[in-house]
């Protein structure tokens, strides 16, 4: 029975790793982004295109192999990381989604969660590989005014040019 079981399993597993290709645009960046850890970088390659063209406010990136290196860096000192999607909107192979990262890690934020709004632009080929993709958001609520003494001085130009 055991056996059965964990065959079964095996089954299933495979066959749901196996269909993010037969996923809406829509629901591969949900699946991606909800199941991307950095024990699991195998999902890159599923997800982009070799040649993607990845943009985000720290940089550009070319590549597949290059963004799994990123994310690989990225996820190192990741406790937690949640994607909440709350919009999506769709142009043929072309999607927007708005979402909130909530991340916890010890280097940022005295090591207790805290969240980011921002929305990716992503483009998907005939077929169904992310050959672009855009991250925006605010960098400075990101990082850099969770950094001691970068972030009191950022607060403080925010609090001048905030308008009443």
């Amino acid at each position: 029975m055991r056996f059965f079981i964990l065959f079964f399993l095996l089954l299933t597993t495979t066959t749901w790793a196996q269909s993010m290709k037969d996923l809406s645009n829509k629901d591969k960046i949900k699946f991606f982004f909800d199941k991307l850890t950095k024990e699991n970088m195998t999902l890159v390659d599923e997800f982009y295109h070799p040649q993607v063209d990845f943009i985000d406010p720290v940089g550009s990136i070319k590549g597949s192999e290059k963004i799994k290196q990123y994310y690989g860096h990225m996820y190192q000192n990741v406790k937690s990381i949640k994607f909440d999607f709350s919009e999506f909107h769709e142009a043929g192979n072309h999607v927007t989604a708005i979402w909130k990262m909530t991340l916890e890690t010890d280097k940022l934020n005295g090591g207790e969660p805290f969240s980011v709004d921002g929305n990716s632009v992503i483009k998907f080929d005939e077929n169904g590989k992310a050959v672009y993709h855009r991250d925006y958001f605010d960098m400075g609520s990101f990082i850099y005014e969770r950094i001691p003494v970068v972030g009191f001085v950022i607060k403080k130009i925010k609090a001048r040019l905030k308008v009443d």
